[in-house]
C-alpha cells in the first residue's frame, strides 16, 4: 500500500477515537450535572425525600411490629408490645447486630404517649429514617424504614 492511504487511515482512526472520547466526556459531565444538587443545603433544613414512583405512599397508622432484615440471616420480626427495643452489637440490646457498622448502643425504639419513636443513642454511624439521618427521637409509623449500620429495619401495622 502506499504511504498516503496509510496515513489517510491513520488519520482517520485517530478523529473516531477523538470523537469516541469526546462523547464520553459529554456523556459523564451530562450525568453529573444532573445528580449534583444546586447548593448544599444542611441536612436539617432538607425536605423529607418523595416518595419513588411507583411505590405506595406510606400509612401514617400506629406500628405494631418491626421487621429486621440483617445482610446475613433471615427476617426476624419483633413485636412492638410495653417495653423498649434496643439495636446495637452488645450483647444486652433486645436485638443484637453482628455488624461492623452498628455501634454497641446504636438506636432505641419506644413508645411515646399513642405512638412510637426512634432514637440514635449516639452511634458513630447514625440511624436512618426513610434515608434521612435521625437527630432528634422521631415519630415512627406503618411503612417507615430505618437503616441501622448495613441492617434494614422495616415497621409494619
Amino acid at each position: 500500500m502506499p504511504p498516503i492511504v496509510l496515513t489517510l487511515v491513520q488519520a482517520v482512526l485517530l478523529l473516531l477515537l477523538y470523537l469516541f472520547v469526546a462523547r464520553a466526556v459529554r456523556a459523564v459531565l451530562r450525568d453529573v450535572a444532573r445528580a449534583a444538587p444546586a447548593t448544599a443545603v444542611p441536612a436539617s433544613h432538607r425536605p423529607a425525600p418523595a416518595p419513588a414512583p411507583g411505590r405506595r405512599k406510606r400509612s401514617r397508622a400506629a406500628p405494631g411490629e418491626l421487621v429486621v432484615h440483617t445482610p446475613e440471616g433471615r427476617p426476624r420480626v419483633v413485636p412492638l408490645d410495653a417495653s423498649d427495643i434496643t439495636f446495637g452489637r452488645a450483647d444486652s440490646s433486645t436485638v443484637a447486630l453482628n455488624d461492623e457498622y452498628v455501634s454497641d448502643a446504636h438506636a432505641r425504639v419506644f413508645r411515646n404517649g399513642d405512638g412510637w419513636v426512634v432514637s440514635d443513642l449516639g452511634s458513630t454511624n447514625g440511624t436512618f429514617l426513610n434515608q434521612v439521618r435521625v437527630t432528634t427521637p422521631t415519630p415512627l409509623a406503618a411503612g417507615d424504614q430505618l437503616g441501622i449500620g448495613r441492617t434494614v429495619v422495616q415497621v409494619r401495622r
